[in-house]
């Protein structure tokens, strides 16, 4: 078994992606819980295309998260096959594997991926989050 993650603990992300400055943005579903009258939330402000509060104009706390997260990023297991099945087949060494890339991530950002990229340093502006792969393989020895 090979298995190898990464994280980070301590940061803070700039969620750019709640923004009203973009007319056909979508929002995350965090905005279900926005603020629609008395009684209701007070940490998601109400949504309004005029905004004349400045509620997403203006840089705040608001769009700060927590970018705490570990992520296995490689995973790989594997079985190899007593010498003596193998050269019954006539092969020196035969191993069966599964791998996955990106299998887990382990994070309370509400974002797309809290390992943000785009070389934007600490300012997740939605790109595209990272994909999981799968792979099975075969390994002879002839």
């Amino acid at each position: 078994m090979v298995l190898f993650g990464q994280g980070v603990t301590g940061n803070e992300i700039f969620n750019a992606l709640r923004r009203l400055d973009v007319a056909n943005a979508n929002w995350t579903t965090a905005a279900l819980g926005r603020w629609t009258g008395e009684g209701s939330t007070n940490t998601f402000p109400r949504l309004t295309t005029d905004d004349a509060n400045g509620n997403f104009k203006n840089p705040s706390t608001f769009y700060l998260s927590d970018g705490a997260y570990f992520r296995i990023k490689n995973l790989q297991i594997g079985y190899t096959l007593p010498n003596s099945i193998a050269q019954k087949a006539g092969l020196k060494r035969v191993r069966i594997y599964l791998g996955s890339g990106n299998l887990l991530t382990l994070t309370k950002y509400t974002g797309f991926d809290p390992e943000i990229g785009g070389g934007s340093y600490g300012i997740d502006r939605g790109v595209y989050p990272q994909a999981r792969s799968y792979m099975v393989g075969l390994n002879l020895g002839l």
